[in-house]
């Protein structure tokens, strides 16, 4: 009977009892599924990088099913010929963002390379990754003199082409008019460059081809919202003013068999270009498609 007793009792225990697991951690890199308590991204994904300068990307950590934790970051590069740093390892509270900023060594050659960023939650043992990649642009390489009726045709993966000014521009200003052909749909950038090195880029872009087939102008360091196209094959003429005290220019163009119309008046120079007395040349970057070629004729200045 004592035994039979003590069959029931250990039955109403098990009926009634609580079986606690021991919750489940990320130990690794990955997205982390249902078990990661915050998510990581980054943007932009991709930039292009003149050697010897610099870009940033903005990484951000998003709380997740009311994540409250400390995030750390840090950041590496797969080779030497970048630097990567963040302004800040550390997140608090579940979300937030750092800065990274990417770096190009003088000297670095042209390629593709890979940035990993890694958030850890120490706490709970979850680690996640994400890349960027900085496509450096090496040393530019310098087409000869211009030619007023010539061509400067250059293909993707080429790196920056840049041309001589015929002549100094004009303390004041100058206006610059040239004629672009794309010859398909492309990630491309138009713009001059100042004498020397220093702390002037390989190249300052004030005109960009989006990959979404529209014409944009450079608003200081934004991209000027645009709804005038562009289509692969066609020529179509740009006029350009600026105003180098200012550090301000506008921006025309003219599509086939239509009239003038402006990008944009009185806009900022790029900041890395601001400053300059004098402009030394222009010159263009074809980032993608691989098959993508942009031309630029009868580039004239007055």
């Amino acid at each position: 009977m004592r035994k039979f007793g003590l069959l029931l009792a250990a039955l109403f225990l098990m009926a009634n009892a609580c079986v606690i697991s021991p919750r489940r951690t990320l130990n690794g890199s990955g997205s982390g599924g249902g078990n990661s308590e915050f998510s990581l991204s980054a943007n932009p994904t991709s930039q292009s990088i003149s050697a010897g300068a610099s870009a940033t990307y903005t990484i951000s950590v998003q709380t997740v099913n009311g994540f409250t934790g400390t995030v750390t970051l840090s950041a590496s590069a797969a080779n030497s010929n970048v630097a990567a740093s963040l302004d800040t390892t550390s997140i608090t509270g579940g979300s937030g963002s750092a800065v990274l900023t990417v770096s190009a060594i003088s000297t670095a050659p042209s390629g593709n390379v890979t940035i990993t960023i890694t958030a850890s939650d120490s706490t709970n043992n979850v680690s996640q990754n994400v890349s960027v990649t900085a496509s450096v642009q090496g040393t530019a390489s310098t087409v000869s003199a211009v030619i007023p009726a010539g061509c400067v045709n250059s293909p993707a993966g080429s790196g920056i082409q840049r041309v001589s000014l015929p002549s100094t521009p004009a303390a004041h200003g100058f206006t610059a008019t040239f004629d672009v052909t794309p010859s398909a749909t492309m990630d491309a950038s138009l713009g001059f460059f100042a004498p020397g090195p220093g702390s002037h880029p390989l190249l300052s872009e004030f005109i960009h081809l989006s990959p979404a087939g529209l014409i944009q102008a450079v608003n200081g360091d934004v991209l000027v919202p645009s709804n005038i196209p562009y289509s692969a094959g066609q020529t179509y003429r740009f006029r350009l003013t600026e105003n180098l005290p200012a550090a301000t220019y506008s921006l025309f163009v003219t599509a086939p068999g239509a009239t003038e119309i402006p990008l944009g008046t009185n806009l900022q120079v790029p900041p890395n270009q601001r400053g300059v007395t004098t402009l030394a040349g222009w010159g263009l970057l074809v980032n993608g498609p691989d098959d993508a070629t942009l031309s630029v004729c009868n580039f004239a200045l007055q």
